[in-house]
């Protein structure tokens, strides 16, 4: 059996966080991994709208209406507990982009968590974990200001000293931040990751020991995961676990739409690509529709290699929004799907508990049978 800090920590079954993803939901999915033994984490990247989700309104509002992103959080939160209720192992939490354009849902989403978890104590034993990303941690730390935040947000550990508070870090400078901000664990994420990624092309085999020799915080591997051999490597590597986005999206509960499950099938690892989009840049699956967001970021910013923003991401953003637009009608050359490059390593829609079972116990024979590996004596 693998156990890791993060069990120890979490009280997770094993050591698998389920990514915060958009422009969908991920209530459904963090619900079924709450229950398989992972993490399970809603996303909140649609609620900003004042739904539930940006992608499938009609189900959002079906279940939770409309409102403030303050509201729609606690109802969402309250329906994810209500459902592990009688499952007592079942722990999850949620993930908020921290970046500039997206502060200010952010800080009513957090409000609006902080004060459910007041109003509500006994929910702190399944909901556990807030993971923020896309932005800068340390606005959010206790004593924000003091630590060098030019404009301090909600002291997240102060609110609630208990909860585990995870930050996704793209390199070792933002994992120094993240550490100094009082982060409890570090999401390294190397660019092979899905939707939002460095500016910088760092894989995980470079960032995630590099993270992990430089601070002292624990560090979860991010970017690239989907199976027992990639678990397996990151414990290599020096991680406590790993969180994956891309391969969750492929499983029977997830929220997204089933033309997206498929396409990750069929895909190969050649067939992804980076581009201009929220936040900075993205990673999507290559079709004609993504392509020409491609041609929109070469055309509006040439200095995308040098890390330097372009004035304006107007039209880039038009062709994304199209693409998001079509998602929901499953046409596969027309859609922005976004993904990871992992997708050449996903050849299935499992349940999410036939996935992450076999994930862990992939892993445990890789590790068990590594010293076997081992040449103990060098030939005469």
């Amino acid at each position: 059996m693998i156990y890791t800090k993060f069990q120890e920590m979490i009280g997770t079954k094993y050591p698998i966080i389920q990514a915060g993803m958009g422009p969908y939901s991920t209530t459904e999915l963090s619900i079924a991994v709450a229950k398989a033994g992972g993490l399970g984490l809603v996303s909140t990247i649609g609620m900003a709208g004042g739904t539930a989700t940006q992608a499938t309104p009609e189900r959002a509002q079906e279940i939770f209406g409309r409102g403030r992103p303050k509201d729609i959080i606690k109802k969402v939160i309250q329906y994810v507990y209500d459902h592990l209720k009688d499952h007592p192992d079942a722990k999850f939490g949620m993930n908020t982009p921290v970046a500039v354009d997206f502060d200010f849902a952010a800080r009513r989403l957090i409000k609006g968590m902080i004060e459910l978890m007041k109003e509500k104590p006994e929910m702190q034993k399944k909901f556990k974990v807030i993971v923020t990303s896309a932005g800068d941690p340390l606005p959010w730390a206790v004593d924000a200001k003091a630590k060098g935040a030019k404009k301090p947000r909600i002291p997240i550990k102060e609110e609630l000293p208990d909860i585990v508070w995870c930050h996704v870090c793209p390199s070792v400078k933002t994992a120094k931040r993240c550490e100094k901000a009082g982060v409890d664990i570090i999401i390294a994420s190397g660019r092979e990751g899905g939707a939002h990624c460095s500016w910088r092309d760092v894989s995980s085999m470079v960032l995630l020991p590099e993270v992990v020799r430089t601070v002292n915080t624990p560090v979860v591997g991010a970017g690239g995961f989907a199976d027992g051999a990639s678990l397996a490597a990151a414990l290599a590597l020096g991680a406590i676990g790993i969180q994956m986005g891309t391969r969750f999206i492929a499983t029977k509960e997830s929220d997204f739409n089933q033309t997206w499950k498929e396409v990750l099938v069929k895909r190969t690892e050649e067939d992804t690509l980076v581009g201009r989009g929220v936040f900075g840049p993205m990673r999507f699956v290559r079709n004609p529709k993504t392509l020409e967001i491609i041609d929109a970021t070469i055309e509006g910013a040439s200095d995308l290699y040098r890390g330097i923003p372009c004035p304006s991401t107007n039209e880039i953003m038009k062709v994304e929004m199209s693409g998001f637009a079509n998602l929901m009608d499953g046409l596969e050359d027309e859609a922005a799907f976004l993904g990871g490059a992992v997708t050449g390593r996903i050849h299935s829609i499992p349940t999410v508990k036939e996935m992450i079972d076999g994930i862990v116990q992939q892993a445990e024979q890789i590790i068990t049978k590594l010293p076997g590996k081992v040449i103990k004596q060098i030939p005469a």
